[in-house]
């Protein structure tokens, strides 16, 4: 009964202390993307546009690989609540196994996934520099995916610090390594897009053996035995990927959905393709606020399943969301306020400019959205529901918020803004079906609960 009577400031409290630094690593990790971007934008406004494609493309394969590996998350954290070590040990095994199969996956098709290009209508002029971005990045891969199993065991029992702590060592290398690789400095020739992508690379395996080293070195770590009796590839696979393709499908739709919006931007020119990039990069920077409390509140639902305290799940999952909406409060009206001065971190050209502001005017109302619907999605893994949200994303994106936005876009005319349009309605219905789904979801089991006991 403690624990579900605990008070909201120490249920506040325990989120944060596992939230807060798993924010901090997301935004350290996606600061290497966008310090990149805002090199390439004094570039030129053609790289910037191709270091924007490839990073969508990047993204939509990255999330691919993140959806599979994050079936290890809930999962741990179920064995976690209810205090089963050697099953933790037993599924982290198995994940390393399952990461080194999606690592070859994805590692060929990011390299073919360039190829889309040629029948999107993407300026002709900006196709090469993408390819070259895709077929360098695909080498950071099997690192991405064993860094998602690390990353995962820890995120499951309730421990977010090394993945910051690492992230805080490798960021002058992200920083310093785009400076020299991009620009030609400390040596290095000018590489530009072929830099961005190369420094890349070099982060992701540090950050990889980084995280290694710590799980080896940790006493926490250490005394969990992980990698004793390392058992051969078993039947667990499937359970974890019965639970994480479902997951990988839904941001794979999810992703898409943007990709698609990037292409489309694509259609009317490198211009509006940069000028999309700067607004959706401040986007998903701030994005990694609520993305960071959606892991945080998996884990923590998961754990409270683990120990068969759905109430104490509810409300852990309803907390996640109402803070994830709070913290993006001040950048909402940091965009709508003073647009001109966040697109002026990314680029002076007039012309980017003035597209760029009109972007973020519509960013501001679905950066809402975006909070609601990725920590609601988050408190749904923790209840290991995973099928609902994929079929919401379908509906909302593809079915929806797509259609509307090719015929705003192109269609009608408007341009860059209805694409936007189109953009934010998918993910305001995606926002509301998800928010209704844990809310409804977590009362039935908290019912169904106190009619069993």
């Amino acid at each position: 009964m403690a624990r579900i009577l605990a008070s909201p400031k120490t249920e506040l409290t325990g989120l944060l202390a596992l939230g807060l630094p798993i924010i901090l690593t997301q935004l350290m990790q996606i600061g290497n993307n966008t310090v990149a971007i805002v090199m390439m934008g004094r570039v030129g406004s053609r790289e910037m546009a191709a270091i924007g494609l490839g990073g969508a493309f990047m993204i939509f394969v990255y999330l691919l690989c993140l959806g599979i590996m994050t079936s290890l998350s809930p999962t741990i954290a179920q064995h976690f609540g209810a205090g089963r070590e050697r099953d933790i040990r037993r599924f982290f095994q198995q994940g390393l196994w399952m990461a080194l199969g999606v690592s070859v996956m994805a590692f060929f098709l990011l390299r073919e996934m360039g190829h889309i290009m040629l029948w999107m209508s993407v300026d002709p002029e900006v196709i090469p520099l993408v390819q070259d971005y895709l077929d360098i990045v695909s080498w950071s891969m099997p690192a991405v995916c064993y860094y998602l199993a690390l990353r995962f065991v820890c995120e499951g029992i309730g421990h977010s610090q090394p993945m910051m702590i690492v992230s805080l060592l490798t960021l002058p290398v992200a920083l310093v390594g785009n400076w020299a690789l991009i620009f030609g400095h400390l040596g290095f020739p000018a590489l530009g897009v072929r830099g961005a992508a190369w420094n890349l690379v070099l982060v992701m395996v540090l950050n990889t053996l980084g995280l290694l080293l710590y799980l080896a070195l940790s006493r926490r770590y250490r005394s969990r035995h992980l990698f004793a009796s390392f058992a051969l590839p078993g039947a667990e696979i499937w359970a974890l990927l019965k639970l994480g393709l479902p997951i990988a499908g839904t941001l794979v739709l999810d992703s898409g959905f943007f990709s698609m919006i990037a292409l489309l931007m694509g259609q009317l020119g490198h211009v509006a393709l940069a000028a999309h990039q700067a607004a959706i990069n401040y986007v998903t920077v701030v994005f990694m606020i609520p993305v960071g409390l959606s892991s945080a509140t998996m884990a923590r639902v998961g754990q409270s399943i683990g120990r068969g305290d759905q109430r104490q799940a509810r409300r852990r999952g309803l907390l996640g969301i109402g803070v994830g909406v709070t913290l993006v409060l001040p950048s909402v009206l940091l965009a709508l306020i003073l647009p001109g001065s966040i697109v002026a971190l990314y680029t002076h050209d007039v012309s980017v400019t003035l597209v760029a502001v009109t972007l973020l005017t519509v960013a501001g109302l679905f950066q809402l959205f975006d909070a609601v619907f990725i920590t609601a999605q988050g408190a749904l893994r923790g209840l290991k529901d995973v099928t609902g949200p994929l079929w919401i994303s379908l509906l909302c994106y593809w079915l929806c918020g797509l259609p509307i936005a090719w015929f705003l876009g192109i269609q009608q005319g408007l341009g860059p803004i209805g694409l936007w349009y189109g953009m934010a309605l998918g993910l305001g219905l995606t926002a509301l079906l998800l928010g209704l789904r844990f809310h409804t979801k977590s009362a039935r089991l908290v019912t169904e609960h106190a009619k069993a006991t």
